[in-house]
């Protein structure tokens, strides 16, 4: 069941500045075939967005950065965990180099390289990025008085995953009580964020309920 990807986010999240009518089209082509849920030709036109933007802007721009991100999240929905951990920490090393660590940018490329870690049963790792996550929303929210609903929103997921790791890790160490809560608390916080995006909530809940069915 594929439900990695983080909804609160549009696809694209995009630093469109290029001019270039090649590159847009690959680009529109791509969140097609995303919402269509045909994830390979999504990489493919992706890859051929990234060609062109590497070749007009180089490697260390936000437009490249971002879809190296789209790689990695449409490599997560074809299972490639490592490849796609690989994208998100080079989509660090270029954002960090370009905007303040404590930007909702970085915050979501350490989310989803969490999530590829969660997925590679890296979970002790996985946790550290969480945290750090949540360290850059607490610092952006104190900082952004005037956009703290939607921050708050994002924070609450990011926090619902971190729940979630923190579970999974829970069971391998045969912690099976503290697990359960934590899975309750992650349920319980994306019910509150998720709560007019039905078809979002139920996957999720199946996700919680497999991994309940663990300590059982």
């Amino acid at each position: 069941m594929r439900i990695i990807l983080f909804f609160l986010f549009s696809f694209y999240n995009f630093y469109l500045y290029s001019q270039s009518t090649d590159l847009k089209n690959e680009y529109k082509l791509t969140n097609k075939y995303f919402k269509e849920k045909k994830f390979n030709e999504a990489l493919s036109s992706n890859e051929k967005a990234l060609k062109l933007s590497l070749k007009e802007f180089g490697l260390t721009h936000l437009t490249t950065a971002t879809l190296l991100e789209n790689k990695g999240r449409l490599l997560l929905e074809l299972n490639e965990y490592k490849d796609a951990e690989m994208q998100f920490r080079e989509v660090l090393v270029i954002r960090k180099s370009l905007i303040d660590n404590y930007n909702p940018d970085i915050a979501e490329a350490l989310n989803y390289l969490a999530l590829s870690l969660r997925k590679q049963n890296k979970l002790k790792e996985a946790i550290t990025e969480h945290n750090k996550v949540l360290n850059i929303m607490s610092n952006v929210i104190a900082n952004n008085p005037g956009q703290i609903s939607e921050l708050s929103r994002r924070s609450a997921l990011y926090r619902a995953r971190a729940y979630q790791t923190k579970g999974q890790l829970l069971i391998t160490e045969g912690n099976y009580s503290e697990a359960e809560g934590n899975f309750n608390i992650a349920e319980k916080i994306f019910e509150r964020t998720l709560g007019n995006n039905k078809k979002e909530l139920e996957l999720l809940k199946v996700e919680i309920e497999k991994l309940k069915e663990k300590i059982n």
